[in-house]
């Protein structure tokens, strides 16, 4: 069923808690908490769906790990050594929905918006990315949230 609403999440230091990974050698695929909760409740809202950077099969392996990945239509999983480069491509095929990009780094969210200023641009504030960000000229996201606690009521209540 399409919901009319997509929300494109981020996974490291977004979904999937990365410094402990690291921390751990690798070991611990682990989530924040709260992340299973939001998702199964904005999946009853939106169509919910990865933009993330990094190596396709070592990304997948975190959803899987985590018990994420049955959150996503396939089709709707954008993974890419270069988030950048495929960043127009991405925002192309939600042109027709209302989008809402999550992720933890400002620059993505800059340019998106800039490439599509009907997005919905959420900044999670966590992480080292979000930590040393220092702000853009003329942006500012739509939303800032330091968990995910807060992404029902920005998808529910934006139409």
């Amino acid at each position: 069923m399409q919901k009319g609403k997509v929300v494109l999440f981020d996974i490291d230091y977004t979904l999937f808690d990365t410094g402990e990974f690291k921390d751990s050698m690798l070991r611990n695929f682990n989530i924040y908490e709260g992340t299973i909760g939001i998702l199964v409740k904005l999946g009853d809202i939106a169509n919910l769906g990865i933009f993330s950077n990094g190596e396709p099969g070592f990304q997948r392996a975190k959803l899987e790990k985590t018990d994420m990945l049955k959150f996503f239509k396939e089709n709707d999983i954008h993974i890419f050594d270069d988030k950048d480069a495929n960043l127009i491509n991405v925002l192309e095929k939600y042109k027709d929905t209302k989008l809402f990009l999550v992720d933890d780094k400002l620059t993505i969210l800059s340019s998106a918006k800039q490439r599509m200023p009907q997005i919905t641009a959420i900044w999670v504030k966590r992480g080292p990315y979000a930590q040393n960000q220092q702000p853009i000229d003329n942006f500012v996201p739509d939303a800032t949230i330091d968990d995910l606690s807060r992404l029902y009521n920005i998808v529910s209540s934006n139409d």
